[in-house]
């Protein structure tokens, strides 16, 4: 589908962020149809640095919907959308094109810093009782450790919430080692929730760092009664022109029928995001 500049804010992204967003696309689809009434009365799509709903393809100037419009465009739709982003123009078109192409849609924004975000999200999540289950998948996309605080993660996680998070392993992590270890940095700390990590990569001999991030991470996870998750159960995105790999998506949830469905995403998009490298 071709898609024209409409004169708002389009970030540009780099050309593998279209596998990221199939990704996200295929395991909605897959989560709204196998979640849907009467298992649960309600489904929530969250959509943390939700950015603009557009994106220009770097290499080729290819304008892509992104994971919000995505989301939206699934067959089985998600009840609520709450879409957050502290850039105000992104927020600002994100909410035009919604209000555009989706009028219809029960979609919330908010603008402002995602990590300070979870009480407005969970302010507009619809009210839950016996009768009424609300489920909620929120996806979580910064483009760097710093982004993200585990606070907001850790906030959210008292209501029922899968989360789809990007770790920024290779192309953040692997690549600042020297200043993240540094002692009076914290970046490292904030994203994954603890304090006492430095310990335990000092006496690791045989990994790189950006999958010790993702180990802890996903320890912080399992703390919070989420599943437990290896480095192999998620997907490893590449610069396929650099042959270079970024980031990984590392899937969460308390059930597990939500890792069957990740593993079901996994099955339906390129077989080389099984791989683990």
């Amino acid at each position: 589908m071709d898609i024209e500049d409409d004169g708002l804010a389009i970030p540009d992204v780099g050309s593998w962020a279209k596998e990221k967003y199939a990704l996200v696309q295929t395991y909605c689809s897959v989560f709204t149809q196998g979640m849907k009434p009467p298992k649960w009365q309600s489904l929530v799509y969250i959509d943390l640095f939700a950015g603009a709903g557009y994106a220009r393809i770097r290499e080729t100037s290819e304008i892509v919907l992104t994971s919000a419009l995505l989301a939206l465009g699934i067959q089985n739709r998600f009840n609520r959308y709450i879409f957050c982003d502290i850039d105000y123009d992104n927020n600002a078109a994100l909410q035009a094109r919604v209000k555009r192409l989706y009028p219809e849609a029960d979609a919330r924004f908010l603008c402002c810093d995602v990590n300070n975000s979870a009480p407005q999200i969970i302010s507009n999540l619809p009210k839950t009782n016996r009768d009424f289950k609300v489920l909620s998948f929120c996806f979580v996309d910064p483009f760097k450790l710093d982004n993200l605080a585990f606070s907001i993660i850790e906030n959210l996680s008292i209501r029922f919430i899968d989360f789809l998070v990007l770790v920024p392993t290779d192309m953040d992590a692997n690549r600042n080692v020297s200043p993240y270890t540094a002692p009076a940095n914290n970046v490292v700390s904030k994203f994954i929730g603890r304090n006492n990590w430095r310990d335990r990569w000092n006496s690791t001999s045989d990994k790189q760092f950006g999958l010790f991030v993702l180990d802890e991470f996903s320890a912080h996870m399992q703390e919070l009664d989420y599943k437990p998750q290896q480095p192999q159960d998620s997907v490893l995105v590449r610069n396929y022109q650099k042959n270079a790999p970024l980031y990984r998506l590392a899937f969460y949830s308390r059930h597990d029928l939500g890792k069957k469905f990740w593993k079901e995403t996994k099955k339906y998009n390129n077989p080389q995001t099984n791989l683990f490298d």
